[in-house]
């Protein structure tokens, strides 16, 4: 049976990035038919290649976020390996790095370099800490735990403790951005204009990740009027140990949510008691309240207590584990586990694509590369003959 060509089938994009933030963007990219090339270091390739942990040498991490791909070593210190990368600057629609500011410039391959090569390229760069500033103009290195940190991520636990990451690791949404900005530009050129360059960081994702809260905290002398909202979703702790695990409460869209929550654990309704019958009493009496709940929560089983507790329209849910989410029912429907055939690995279980189009699915049956393992077929793509590749294979230009 044919199948439906996938969306971005005809784009090809040169993949400089590593480890998680630029991979996650092309990865997409890949699942939705783009021509990837991982352009990879030789002898080591992408970092993630040796971190592991291993399945017959295959790096688990890196198989889950390079599906779908294409590797091609080149020795860019040399003549011929700079006019290889040129010649796929000029063939490819969109080129992608998460180097620092600085590397890709030294190289000779900035977006002033490869835009003279060509015009209509897509130059996407995620980096640490953005394109100018002080952290840049220091050369700072940048990873998702400093981004965290400095982005306002890290939690408070209380006098004399030190805080503790918050969030998950800003690679992830910073490669859906990029992948965004990407797809943008892409639309772009395809209505008459040129390439350009598009660009994010990490701290930038990390503080715009605040969304929800960020116009409030920074504009909190200027505030007249309380929230509408969120007085019990402040004293109510987030989550309670049951009787076989723990359940997340979400004490919102009621007009009195201890009540609902309350008379859904069979307990007297604690929001007529004097000590607890507005907000601001509520959140002062937080400690004795949330005694009172956590005490009753551990009495009866997770599933038990969401029954009852979505019967009174609260919002709960089961508090997973990773392994208790892989086997979720939920996940199982959004196929976001997928097998992999790798052949040294076998059978490699997955992530799936979170985005789902229609009408031009995504596909996940290209196992991830060997490290150079394409780099003859793309010159031979490019236009050079048997003997050259030969040649540039055995002077170490390509491969290895």
């Amino acid at each position: 049976m044919k199948q439906t060509p996938r969306c971005l089938e005809g784009i090809r994009v040169l993949d400089f990035s590593h480890v998680y933030q630029g991979p996650v963007a092309t990865q997409l990219l890949a699942d939705y038919g783009a021509d990837v090339i991982k352009v990879e270091r030789q002898g080591s390739g992408d970092w993630s290649r040796a971190w592991g942990p291993f399945v017959k040498e295959v790096s688990l991490p890196f198989a889950n976020l390079n599906r779908n791909k294409r590797s091609v070593t080149v020795n860019m210190k040399t003549e011929e390996g700079r006019k290889i990368v040129q010649e796929l600057i000029r063939s490819a629609d969109v080129l992608v790095h998460n180097f620092r500011p600085g590397v890709m410039e030294k190289l000779g391959f900035s977006y002033e370099d490869c835009a003279e090569l060509n015009p209509g390229l897509v130059y996407a760069a995620s980096s640490g800490w953005g394109d100018e500033g002080p952290n840049v103009e220091r050369g700072r290195a940048g990873h998702d735990m400093m981004a965290r940190a400095e982005g306002g991520w890290f939690l408070e636990l209380g006098a004399g403790e030190a805080p503790i990451p918050g969030g998950i690791s800003v690679d992830y949404p910073s490669g859906l951005m990029l992948l965004q900005g990407i797809l943008m530009a892409l639309l772009h050129r395809e209505r008459g204009g040129r390439g350009q360059k598009v660009s994010t960081d990490l701290l930038s994702v990390a503080f715009h990740a605040h969304a929800w809260d960020a116009a409030s905290q920074l504009n909190a002398s200027k505030i007249d009027a309380p929230a509408r909202v969120g007085g019990t979703e402040a004293a109510i702790n987030k989550a309670f140990l049951t009787a076989d695990g723990a359940i997340e409460i979400s004490p919102v869209f009621s007009d009195n949510a201890l009540r609902d929550i309350s008379l859904a654990l069979g307990l007297e309704d604690l929001s007529q008691l004097e000590e607890f019958d507005c907000a601001e009493k509520q959140i002062a009496g937080r400690e004795k309240l949330n005694q009172l709940l956590a005490q009753r929560f551990r009495e009866k089983e997770t599933a038990q207590w969401m029954v009852e507790l979505e019967k009174q329209g609260v919002l709960c849910a089961r508090v997973n584990r990773f392994e208790d989410a892989a086997s979720c029912p939920q996940i199982q429907a959004n196929r976001m586990v997928v097998p992999l055939e790798h052949p040294r690995a076998g059978t490699l279980k997955v992530l799936g694509t979170p985005l789902r189009l229609s009408a031009t699915p995504p596909r996940q049956d290209g196992a991830p590369p060997d490290l150079g393992a394409d780099s003859c077929d793309v010159l031979r793509e490019l236009g050079y003959a048997e003997e050259q590749v030969l040649h540039l294979e055995a002077q170490g230009v390509i491969g290895g």
